[in-house]
């Protein structure tokens, strides 16, 4: 392959994959603002979340065990958050928590996905396929949107959650109602980036079943078999940037240098 087709390959790879998403990687967003109608919160490393519970149908085979494809469905919300204040870069804030300026209430409702894989030991992956996001401000404001991806494992047991589960849940925030205003810790406005997709809020928990209701038919799949259960939930949450993989980037640059020594190339 002569030089110039190899620097066209390398480019088109380069942007096929920025274009896809593939190139993205979420980066936790470090002392960030949240607004409402009754004040503002500033400095947030990381919302603590308390509280969380949700009813889940689990789709199973008759004898009650998952299997790769299976499906589910989910509802419930968070009703006490907090914050840690922002105190180190990324993820790894620490300290007490405190209260935020607003009571919230963080809901999921329609959520759905599926098996992935079975792990060895018990247990199964899953990922998240599909869902409502709301959070909801007690004396006014409101952001809501739509679940669009990760899932986690249930490390025992053959149902989602099992004894001693994980999950991670990213949601585009699509609009706003009354005050609900977020920012980065510059005072720039996040609310055009999150209807853009370009942050997120991610949300990871720690998820514990409480009750099971025993096999019944499925609501969601006609004579599918279906485990319900309730799920007691507690974690943190983020506000995370999709920002290009530097690889990716490395790659498209590459490209690019190759194609302007293409070119000078054949102006000499």
């Amino acid at each position: 392959m002569k030089f110039k087709q190899i620097a066209l390959a390398i480019a088109a790879v380069g942007a096929t994959v920025a274009a896809s998403g593939a190139a993205q990687a979420a980066v936790v967003l470090d002392g960030w603002a949240l607004e409402t109608t009754n004040g503002i919160t500033s400095n947030i490393g990381r919302l603590n979340l308390v509280s969380g519970t949700a009813t889940v149908e689990q789709e199973t085979d008759a004898a009650g065990n998952v299997f790769v494809g299976a499906l589910f469905r989910e509802q419930g919300s968070i009703y006490s958050v907090t914050y840690t204040a922002e105190n180190t870069v990324g993820a790894g804030d620490t300290g007490a928590p405190s209260p935020l300026h607003a009571m919230l209430t963080i809901s999921f409702s329609n959520v759905g996905g599926q098996v992935t894989a079975l792990n060895s030991g018990g247990g199964f992956a899953y990922s998240f396929t599909s869902g409502d996001f709301t959070i909801q401000a007690v004396g006014g404001g409101s952001a809501s949107g739509s679940i669009i991806g990760i899932g986690g494992n249930a490390a025992s047991t053959a149902v989602i959650g099992g004894t001693n589960g994980d999950s991670t849940l990213l949601a585009q925030i699509l609009s706003t109602a009354g005050i609900m205003n977020f920012y980065d810790n510059g005072g720039g406005l996040l609310n055009p980036g999150f209807a853009t997709g370009e942050y997120l809020f991610e949300a990871v928990t720690n998820n514990n079943v409480t009750d099971s209701f025993g096999l019944s038919e499925c609501s969601f799949k006609a004579g599918a078999t279906c485990s319900l259960f309730s799920v007691a939930s507690a974690g943190d949450a983020y506000i995370v940037q999709q920002v290009p993989e530097p690889a990716v980037l490395g790659l498209l640059g590459l490209g690019l240098i190759g194609l302007g020594a293409s070119m000078r190339r054949r102006k000499a």
